[in-house]
């Protein structure tokens, strides 16, 4: 399923702009495009929820409590890591609407359970 539904509830509630409805496209096209994985509900639905919500704290400049060291320094450990960050870079590069640090690192880690999903078969 894909993800018009959410989008517009998150738009109805002031949590995202048209912009960042944009912006979500390109990363969903992206991803399709660069690494042939369809984001869909059943494998990236947290990973797009936390970006509408990072898309709407840059709007509103609300600021989120950094990661803990040692959940930040979990992916690194994984083989999927440089596949992940990679990830991370091209959806920055696929965006208007950019992250600080901290949104980055968030971000990192929902790609690395996005990497996991599809590993368990999630949303093929």
């Amino acid at each position: 399923m894909d993800f018009t539904e959410r989008l517009n509830l998150y738009l109805e509630g002031g949590m995202i702009q048209p912009a960042d409805v944009d912006d979500i496209q390109a990363i969903i096209a992206m991803f399709d495009q660069k690494y042939h994985i369809q984001l869909q509900e059943e494998n990236a639905d947290t990973f797009i929820a936390h970006l509408c919500a990072a898309f709407g704290r840059n709007a509103t400049g609300e600021k989120i409590e950094p990661l803990p060291p040692e959940v930040k320094a979990e992916p690194e450990g994984l083989d999927s890591y440089p596949q992940s960050l990679q990830m991370l870079q091209d959806v920055m590069a696929a965006t208007r609407n950019h992250f600080n640090q901290t949104e980055q690192d968030y971000a990192l880690l929902h790609i690395n359970n996005l990497i996991a999903r599809l590993a368990e078969g999630c949303g093929d």
